[in-house]
């Protein structure tokens, strides 16, 4: 018991001590996880210890029936964890209880076995039969004197043209008490609406029309007690579908157009998030080797469009806008402007950075610019291993949910159990 306790505490020191030294958070919510499986196994084992020796069993009310207990019996020195399993019956009522049951039942019938009736002495819908009475201590059963007029369960049979008397038996049992409950409904024809009594006339007067011999058709009456009649024979309107299915199929490739263009983007962004510390870097080392920026930025540029000739290396967004600046420069855009519409067309931070870094340095001249470059380098390559580092947090705390899950699943399929045995 103590054990479960400690593993708990144990594990709440872990996950403080992990959290203070800056531990991943997916590894110090692991540990709180498993810290929260050892204190829920405390608990268990309480509940579990609290009803093994338990001698005194609440019986089920009456209409619920017996319940099934396994036990593991010692008996000194005959028994040792010897399993059993016993029955343990519903709450038996003594005679005046059962009488007060049935009686208590019978005034609950009278209300309930009227339905959406008003009277017994005027039925004109369907009776309401409930099997069980007195929250299940009473169950009951049903006959009638006329099954012309109600089925076994309560509804008409047929639309009546006058009254009937019909005699209802209701058997009652209360355990082994039983009684028959007699009484009588009064059956009457339904009040019909007026438009149903038309209706009846017109579905006669079509009775009488499709009983015409000799005749290939049916002709459908125009006119009947001097009204016209119009008769729109019910299809499904397959139109609505079609235009549903062409909404529903146009917002799709809205929907997956849009999505792919997300896609894409985000592919691009880190795309050129990658390629960034190396084009940084390249560039420091270009103009530590002596060359100028511009010099610098074209090799770069050429150098990437001879290995695409050279399928040496796929299409890299980054490398583009590169080649594009080169290309602006040599149609007469003045080197400035090149560099900051480099920038506007990246939109991304890291570039504009990098935009405005060229542009500084070119008004005030290139002294400090490889300095400048190996720290943008040194801090895109951190960056880099920043995100890469984030990337496996993330994907290590999405496994979280799973198996979190999983704990949930296990802790109710022990918990339920042993929260039913307990008997209070």
């Amino acid at each position: 018991m103590y054990g479960y306790l400690g593993g708990a505490f144990f594990c709440s020191l872990i996950a403080w001590y992990l959290k203070k030294k800056g531990f991943r958070k997916s590894i110090y919510e692991a540990v709180l996880i498993l810290g929260t499986g050892f204190f829920l196994a405390f608990l268990l084992w309480q509940v579990d210890e609290n009803s093994k020796n338990q001698r005194k069993i609440l019986r089920n009310p009456p209409g619920q029936g017996q319940e099934e207990k396994d036990y593991l019996v010692n008996a000194e020195g005959i028994l040792e964890q010897y399993p059993m399993r016993i029955q343990i019956e519903e709450k038996r009522l003594t005679e005046n209880q059962k009488k007060e049951y049935l009686e208590k039942a019978k005034q609950e019938l009278e209300l309930l076995i009227l339905g959406e009736n008003d009277s017994l002495e005027q039925v004109e819908q369907s009776l309401y039969l409930p099997e069980v009475l007195q929250e299940g201590a009473v169950e009951a059963e049903y006959g009638f004197s006329d099954y012309e007029v109600f089925d076994a369960e309560g509804n008409f049979v047929k639309d009546l043209k006058e009254p009937v008397l019909v005699e209802v038996t209701a058997e009652l049992s209360c355990q082994e008490e039983r009684c028959l409950y007699t009484f009588f409904v009064r059956a009457v024809p339904r009040k019909k609406t007026e438009q149903e009594l038309f209706a009846d006339k017109l579905k006669g007067a079509l009775i009488q029309e499709n009983r015409k011999m000799g005749k290939e058709s049916v002709e459908l009456p125009e006119e009947l007690e001097g009204r016209k009649i119009s008769w729109d024979e019910q299809k499904e309107n397959r139109s609505l579908v079609g235009l549903f299915l062409g909404a529903a199929g146009a917002a799709g490739i809205i929907l997956a157009e849009k999505e792919r263009e997300k896609n894409k983007e985000r592919k691009r962004h880190r795309q050129m998030l990658l390629d960034y510390p190396e084009i940084v870097s390249t560039l420091s080392l270009l103009l530590g080797a002596g060359m100028n920026l511009t010099y610098a930025w074209e090799k770069i540029a050429a150098s990437y469009q001879k290995r695409r000739e050279n399928q040496e290396m796929e299409s890299r967004e980054a490398y583009d806008q590169m080649v594009t600046t080169i290309h602006e420069i040599q149609e007469g855009v003045g080197e400035l402007q090149a560099f900051e519409n480099f920038g506007e067309r990246c939109e991304i931070s890291v570039y504009r950075k990098l935009s405005s870094l060229i542009v500084q340095n070119i008004r005030r001249g290139a002294k400090g610019m490889q300095r400048l470059l190996e720290e943008e380098a040194w801090e895109a390559f951190e960056q880099r291993k920043a995100q890469a580092r984030k990337a496996g947090e993330e994907a290590s705390t999405k496994l979280l949910l799973p198996m979190g899950m999983m704990l949930v699943i296990v802790l109710v399929i022990l918990v339920v159990p042993a929260g039913l045995s307990i008997n209070v």
